[in-house]
């Protein structure tokens, strides 16, 4: 009984430390690199689950978009696109 409190009590506690990834999407580039320095940046093609690299013709020119980390990105389930 005991082993089953503390284990229970344990679960409780640690789901409420558990917070919720937020994807942080920015209207410029340079907004973006500074909230990820040292990371690379891209465009993020909304709606969608898809972004591109600088160099890739759509990188910032679709009509509907943002930049953000690559690393945020792929942490929110985006992929590259081809």
């Amino acid at each position: 009984m005991k082993i089953w409190l503390a284990t229970t009590l344990m679960l409780f506690l640690t789901a409420g430390s558990v917070s919720a990834f937020v994807q942080t999407k920015f209207a410029s580039e340079d907004a973006a690199q500074s909230h990820c320095p040292g990371g690379m940046v891209v465009w993020l093609t909304l709606p969608g689950n898809f972004y591109v690299r600088k160099g890739d013709p759509r990188y910032g020119a679709t009509q509907r978009g943002a930049y953000i980390c690559e690393h945020d990105a792929i942490a929110a389930g985006n992929r590259l696109a081809h």
